[in-house]
């Protein structure tokens, strides 16, 4: 797996996949995503698996795409290659359940990831936020579809427009997150967990994660080509390359509309 910037960990019945980029906060850059879908690819192929758990290495669980690799990662399905989106929907269909545990920065595509687990695990310190309208950039539609089926469309708002990260507790309160524990301990309280879930019985689990799949994808078909390409608009708009530029860089973006 790519020099070993995604570990895997058999432990029991269960799975633990461990993003590992400490140095950058476990931000996601191009052999990051490849890692990450191999090791999806494997957990699927795996009949013996039960469950998940998805971790980050170090202090944090996920800050985001590197935004110091430029656009080097591609957001949407677009074209047809490797993406957040091709490797987030893969994680999301897996046919067993999984657990985020997720503690310091979870951000942007960082926060995606993990809810694109069915349950997280948070920090009470931790920091969840989509401070995308800070760098010039939007999440693409599923992105916001998957936001408004975890915590409503108000909340969706919130998190969007004031581009605000949230505390564990307030993540809990919004229902982004299911449980939270100290920063010590939360990965302890993501295996109690996960050693729950996968205690039950393995075809009942697999027919659940089905039905709650099904039922919230044909609550959300809409169409939004439309809105795809206002995305893909405004990644190579100046503003886009602007706000990474400000990032990298630790300064105020200085924005033009354009």
């Amino acid at each position: 797996m790519a020099q070993e910037l995604v570990k895997v960990e058999r432990a029991g019945d269960y799975l633990t996949v461990r993003l590992n980029r400490p140095e950058k906060g476990n931000a996601i850059n191009h052999a990051m995503l490849t890692a990450l879908d191999e090791a999806f690819a494997a957990a699927e192929a795996d009949k013996a698996i039960r469950a998940l758990l998805l971790a980050g290495e170090g202090r944090h669980f996920c800050a985001g795409i590197d935004l110091a690799e430029g656009h080097r990662v591609d957001t949407t399905e677009v074209g047809g290659g490797l993406s957040l989106e091709t490797v987030f929907h893969r994680l999301e269909a897996l046919p067993i359940p999984t657990v985020a545990v997720m503690r310091g920065a979870a951000l942007a595509g960082g926060l995606e990831l993990g809810l694109h687990c069915d349950l997280r695990v948070a920090a009470e310190n931790a920091r969840l936020g989509m401070p995308v309208a800070r760098v010039g950039l939007i999440p693409p539609f599923d992105f916001t579809r998957k936001l408004i089926e975890v915590i409503g469309a108000s909340a969706t708002a919130y998190l969007l427009f004031s581009a605000e990260p949230v505390d564990g507790k307030r993540a809990l309160a919004m229902g982004l997150v299911n449980e939270i524990a100290p920063e010590a301990e939360v990965e302890s309280a993501g295996r109690v967990l996960l050693e729950k879930i996968s205690g039950n019985a393995p075809l009942s689990l697999r027919t659940i994660k089905a039905t709650l799949r099904r039922c919230m994808r044909d609550a959300f078909l809409a169409e939004h080509k439309d809105l795809d390409e206002m995305v893909r608009v405004i990644l190579r708009s100046s503003d886009a390359r602007e706000g990474a530029r400000a990032f990298v860089e630790k300064r105020k973006p200085v924005w033009k509309g354009e």
